[in-house]
């Protein structure tokens, strides 16, 4: 039987779709935002599928307040995919902490399933192929293209049935616990505010190969890019590019002439900012030159052992002494290592050092789930012994 599709424009068909979802006890749920085209991030689209019928709620025409009670209520269950940041975009602009999820992506993880993307999980799992791809549409803009419409229906109408499809998996690998302790989790993240760093310019690679002078144009036009982005409501990336900015500081043009030959940014673009970025360029030159960054950590919030931000070495030594359990227990498991727990996680337990299960779970991170399944194991793990430097062998220097 073919599904019943909905735009809902108006409050008349947002109270349709509310009454509609006070019967149901479970419904899938999706979202769509700007972020990719605008530097003020919001949600635009919120899609919900239910027994028989899709819904696409447009967020620019009409408010989702009265359907948020009815997502925070636990006896309601949301079905998502890879929830962490449908969670986060609504607390971020609705304070909605969802009663209860079910996030498929999050559990082909915990069942190892090595495709988990939703194209591939309806593909392997249900046996239907999508093709439509509009991740990147700038949903804030209006009117919605045909194609969006069809997207934002297509990426959510078979939420309730491969959630069935993957549940039943769980059940029978005794996973069901360990889903929903994930579950838990992303249900409990909470969005950080965004804030702007003055100083991110330094994490630019050419912050590393241009002279003082260079730095200090790097860091003008870092600044005017920012202010811009702000102004525009554009993401800073589309207002100028990287190379453009580091281009100029290397190349430091005086003229509009001399601009046009930099790289990075089209003609007709380059005429709404030349002067300010002249002038940019004009005031770095004038500033005091800048010192050379120090080295950063390393990619993905990692530390060098001993750099910037590392910490103290009987912290670390525990923290990859954990590391080396979890990959162990992973491997047997054949899941991804965050499966078992995140970096985050077991930095906190490296941290604390707990000697017993109690105060294991009280770390932040350690559920009831994982303190039961691998709590003794990470005791066991933290009371090892350090490892000891060799003795100096004769006539070796200490």
């Amino acid at each position: 039987m073919e599904r019943a599709r909905n735009l809902v424009i108006d409050g008349a068909q947002l109270a349709q779709l509310v009454s509609t979802v006070q019967q149901e006890e479970r419904i899938g749920l999706d979202t769509e935002s700007n972020g990719f085209h605008a530097y003020y991030e919001k949600v635009c689209l919120v899609q919900v599928a239910t027994a028989n019928t899709d819904w696409v709620v447009d967020l620019i025409a009409v408010d989702l307040k009265p359907l948020i009670p009815l997502l925070a209520d636990a006896k309601r269950e949301i079905i998502l995919h890879a929830a962490e940041y449908d969670v986060l975009c609504m607390k971020r602009d609705y304070g909605l902490t969802f009663g209860r999820i079910f996030d498929t992506h999050a559990a082909a993880k915990v069942l190892g399933i090595e495709r988990v993307g939703l194209h591939n999980l309806l593909e392997d799992e249900l046996g239907i192929k999508t093709t439509i791809d509009e991740q990147k549409s700038d949903w804030g803009k209006r009117p919605l293209s045909a194609q969006q419409i069809e997207y934002a229906f297509a990426d959510v109408q078979f939420l309730l049935p491969l959630r069935d499809q993957i549940d039943g998996k769980l059940k029978a690998k005794g996973l069901e616990r360990e889903a929903q302790a994930e579950f838990a989790r992303l249900t409990a993240k909470e969005p950080r505010v965004r804030e702007f760093d003055p100083e991110a310019w330094q994490r630019m690679k050419a912050a590393r190969t241009l002279d003082g002078h260079g730095r200090a144009v790097l860091r003008e036009l870092f600044l005017l890019r920012d202010r811009r982005a702000r102004d525009l409501n554009r993401p800073p990336f589309k207002v100028l590019s990287d190379l453009f900015l580091s281009e100029v500081s290397r190349r430091l043009p005086k003229t509009e002439e001399e601009m046009l030959r930099v790289p990075g940014v089209s003609a007709g673009g380059l005429k709404r900012v030349a002067e300010d970025v002249l002038e940019a360029v004009r005031q770095g030159l004038s500033a005091e030159p800048l010192a050379k960054p120090k080295a950063a950590g390393a990619p993905n919030g990692r530390w060098r052992k001993g750099g910037p931000g590392a910490p103290p070495p009987e912290v670390e030594e525990r923290f990859e002494r954990l590391r080396a359990w979890r990959k162990t227990r992973a491997e047997a498991r054949k899941v991804e290592v965050q499966v078992i727990a995140p970096n985050a996680v077991l930095m906190a337990v490296a941290r604390i050092a707990p000697d017993n299960l109690p105060a294991l779970g009280a770390v932040d991170g350690m559920d009831p789930f994982r303190v039961e399944q691998y709590g003794s194991e990470m005791l066991e793990v933290l009371k090892a012994p350090s490892p000891k430097a060799p003795a100096p062998q004769q006539g070796q220097l200490l």
